[in-house]
């Protein structure tokens, strides 16, 4: 039976010590059925087999992570991703009233990445939030896990003010008055994170898709994920079944 799919003429590394190199592999029905010499290989390809011309370029076994966060995250893309904008408070601000114009049936505003080299002091300030989301709270976890920053409506919601005490394990940060100035730091995270809605099971489903997605464009094909708490592996077990 002919191949569905043929890789050829390239430098494929076949983790084989008695043969640790190869020009071509031929894939029947998701399994490796030849691997060797272009010419060898093309035994195995038919009319209806599809061919990719390595032109030389290597071809690698999958790799595989042993420690990754797919379910949590893939629901953080989804969310208002910064991670990858520069480190500059006018691409943040931007970003945050382009999402916020895009989903404006959100109670919530919440997201994840900006970096704190962008602030003097690495402290964020609630007033260039204010000015693009005035109408709904913000919360916007830093890109290490351990820092977040919110507008006004926020910490309203959430009764952080001058008289709020920092918290064992954190501290927000405050102007000369008292007043929060928009950053928590650590345990302080959790005085207005706990207000933020929960992700939905549709929200973990599509979660994981998408960081599925992500991973598999970049060659990993198989992963542990490090953190499954109980809504996560509900989730794993629709997506399995379905």
């Amino acid at each position: 039976m002919a191949a569905d799919l043929a890789f050829m003429s390239g430098r494929v590394h076949t983790v084989d010590h008695d043969g640790p190199s190869a020009e071509a592999v031929a894939v029947q029905a998701g399994r490796i059925v030849a691997v060797g010499r272009s010419t060898d290989v093309r035994h195995h390809v038919g009319p209806r087999t599809a061919i990719v011309d390595l032109g030389g370029r290597s071809l690698v076994p999958g790799f595989q992570d042993a420690h990754v966060h797919p379910c949590t995250a893939g629901v953080e893309m989804g969310r208002c991703d910064l991670l990858n904008l520069p480190a500059d408070p006018a691409a943040y601000a931007a970003a945050v009233a382009t999402y916020a114009d895009a989903n404006p049936d959100l109670p919530w505003i919440v997201g994840k990445g900006w970096a704190m080299d962008a602030f003097v002091g690495g402290i964020a300030h609630r007033s260039m939030l204010d000015a693009v989301v005035p109408d709904r709270p913000v919360y916007l976890v830093n890109r290490d896990g351990h820092g977040a920053w919110a507008n006004t409506l926020a910490f309203d919601l959430a009764d952080v003010d001058a008289a709020t005490p920092d918290p064992p394990d954190g501290r927000i940060e405050r102007d000369a008055t008292g007043e929060p100035i928009g950053t928590l730091q650590e345990g302080a995270m959790a005085l207005v994170g706990r207000h933020t809605p929960s992700p939905t099971d549709s929200d973990i489903d599509a979660g994981i898709l998408r960081a599925e997605q992500y991973l598999l464009s970049l060659g990993i094909t198989a992963w542990q994920d490090a953190w499954v708490e109980p809504a996560a592996h509900a989730a794993y077990v629709r997506l399995g079944r379905a």
